[in-house]
């Protein structure tokens, strides 16, 4: 029997067989049906029908599916990790406290009548606060990862919380008497309690710089590319860190304005001149974006592992990128957004 060629066209058929498209080709022969091509259209109804997609929107549903499911899977695992970890207590009780600050401030706030450097004085404190429980929680993480004896992970906690919780308490009570925390030597007192910040900070750089000797040595069980994620975002966050101490050398955080000017709401970032606390901020929170940057490149299947560790060094030189500029910004006098 010849092979022959079967045309069939839904015109005979109720409209809502539409969502085949206007017709279908069925190539058979004398052994069965050995193939089927359909033509999609789209139709007066066929073209809405919620389950027709483009292949590239199920795919991205997929692989974001995917990455969700693997991120649960990767804090059971890591919860598990935690408690079988008694070395991070210490830091975990610091997330608390601070988390328990954050929400008396929060509750505070809308009674606050008092303004220090030109917003309300608790909005400093709050803002340090969320900054610091993120830290505290990225160095938890770290340390339950971290291939290292109990003795260094004790040592880097306590540090860390010792060093942390000292810088938030003078920060809130230099606002709850009204005055700033920072570059203030105005009394005696207040140039103790400035001169115990410029203390700490550095301190605590110190036990990251720990932390990044270990991630240089590969000594996180993680993947490559949050290894390399941990070890760049470390890196600028200890820029970060050399930026707070030319703000310290320099006595204040902004150039070529007074250091009470007008500034952007919550972050007080100056809008009249340059202001450091800008490269400041990226710098210190390069320490959570460049890790999750590199967990979300390992999860991208298609990548070969030389092109995964490629896309995290790219984006770590677009973060830098962003960081010179911001910081150039601010040597030249030029603020971030001028109002």
């Amino acid at each position: 029997m010849s092979k022959q060629t079967f045309v069939m066209t839904p015109k005979n058929y109720p409209r809502p067989l539409e969502v085949l498209g206007e017709h279908a080709a069925v190539l058979a022969s004398d052994q069965g049906t050995i193939g089927s091509e359909l033509f999609l259209k789209e139709g007066s109804r066929g073209s809405t029908s919620p389950w027709h997609r483009r292949p590239s929107e199920r795919a991205a549903t997929k692989t974001f599916s995917k990455m969700i499911h693997r991120l649960k899977e990767d804090v059971r695992s890591w919860y598990e990790l935690h408690r079988r970890n008694g070395a991070t207590n210490v830091v975990v009780w610091a997330i608390y406290l601070e988390l328990l600050l954050m929400l008396v401030l929060l509750v505070l706030l809308p009674f606050d009548t008092v303004q220090v450097g030109g917003r309300y004085r608790l909005i400093k404190p709050l803002n340090f606060t969320m900054s610091m429980a993120m830290y505290l929680a990225t160095v938890v993480i770290l340390l339950d990862y971290l291939r290292a004896s109990m003795w260094w992970k004790k040592v880097i906690g306590w540090g860390v919380s010792i060093c942390i919780l000292t810088g938030i308490t003078c920060i809130t009570m230099q606002a709850a008497r009204g005055t700033t925390s920072h570059f203030n030597i105005s009394t005696p007192f207040d140039s103790t309690v400035s001169s115990l910040m410029d203390i700490v900070d550095p301190l605590n750089s110190v036990f990251v710089l720990v932390l990044l000797i270990f991630a240089v040595q590969s000594k996180y069980d993680v993947s490559r590319s949050s290894q390399l994620g941990i070890v760049f975002g470390i890196l600028l966050f200890l820029a970060g860190s050399v930026i707070g101490g030319v703000m310290v050398a320099h006595g204040q955080s902004v150039v070529g304005v007074a250091p009470e000017g007008p500034g952007l709401p919550v972050v007080n970032w100056s809008t009249k001149g340059g202001d450091f606390r800008v490269a400041h901020f990226l710098g210190i929170h390069a320490f959570q974006i460049l890790p999750i940057a590199g967990w979300l490149i390992n999860q991208m299947e298609g990548l070969p592992r030389r092109a995964k560790l490629t896309a995290v060094v790219a984006v770590s030189a677009g973060y830098v990128s962003l960081m010179g500029i911001v910081f150039l910004q601010a040597m030249n006098g030029v603020p971030l957004v001028r109002m």
